[in-house]
């Protein structure tokens, strides 16, 4: 009899060793427990050793593998993301970060044989960190020189041109480089003597078929600086090449 009532209570000892739920982490720790509540993003526990004691949570995210005392064991194969984490998402074009901006530039324009000031505006949207567009239009002039031999050569020009700006990726966003083009048509104007070039006689008013920039510059805060290549086509089939130098000021927001 007394060996059947010793076998009884090692049976219920090693019951009572074995009912517990054991939680295993990701770091390989083990965690002797009763486990109280799997949550979305915890787990509510009893120390096993203290079960009057207070309850603890932990992450799920923490967990590998719960082994329940029946036997069953639930396993947590994916990290549930920390609260506030964003699930990835295709991008999408954020209409709130379209913001209107303007440039205004000054600066020079110039040929083998002729040079001279000029100026534009150009307003658009900056669509997003990297892209602007917008219209542009100014005045400029080209004047001839005696040394050159186009001393008759002197007209004003006034553009109308889409333009657009393209912003390379920059770790700084206060210094950002960009290649700029810009196309449209171009209406000029004589300054006083009648407009010679290569020969051909131009008569007034006249507008080209197309003019063309396109050029490399960088923006420093609200500060530009660009320069690059202008093609004027004109109506008679004479083209002038020009290169142009230019610094202006960005007015409006990025974000």
């Amino acid at each position: 009899m007394k060996k059947f009532l010793c076998a009884i209570v090692l049976a219920l000892f090693c019951w009572a060793a074995c009912a517990q739920d054991v939680i295993v982490l990701r770091n390989a720790d083990e965690i002797q427990s009763k486990v109280l509540l799997v949550g979305i993003e915890d787990i509510t526990y009893k120390k096993w050793d203290n079960q009057e004691g207070p309850s603890y949570q932990i992450a799920k995210k923490d967990v590998l593998f719960i082994m329940y005392a029946n036997g069953t064991k639930e396993v947590f194969n994916q990290v549930v993301p920390e609260q506030g984490a964003k699930s990835p998402t295709k991008r999408k074009v954020d209409v709130d970060s379209v913001r209107f901006n303007a440039y205004m530039d000054v600066g020079c324009i110039f040929t083998k044989g002729e040079a001279g000031p000029m100026m534009n505006v150009t307003l658009g949207f900056r669509l997003n960190d990297g892209i602007f567009i917008g219209v542009q239009s100014g005045i400029d002039a080209l004047f001839g020189t005696p040394a050159s031999g186009s001393a008759g050569f002197d007209m004003a020009s006034f553009p109308l041109m889409f333009d657009f700006r393209g912003f390379f990726p920059a770790k700084n966003r206060s210094f950002r480089p960009y290649v700029e083009f810009a196309l449209g048509a171009n209406f000029l104007s004589r300054l006083g003597k009648p407009l010679y070039y290569e020969g051909v006689a131009y008569d007034f008013p006249t507008m080209t078929i197309f003019r063309l920039h396109g050029g490399l510059g960088f923006e420093f805060k609200r500060a530009t600086m660009t320069a690059g290549y202008a093609l004027y086509h004109l109506m008679k089939k004479n083209n002038i090449h020009c290169g142009y130098v230019k610094v202006g000021i960005r007015i409006g927001k990025l974000k």
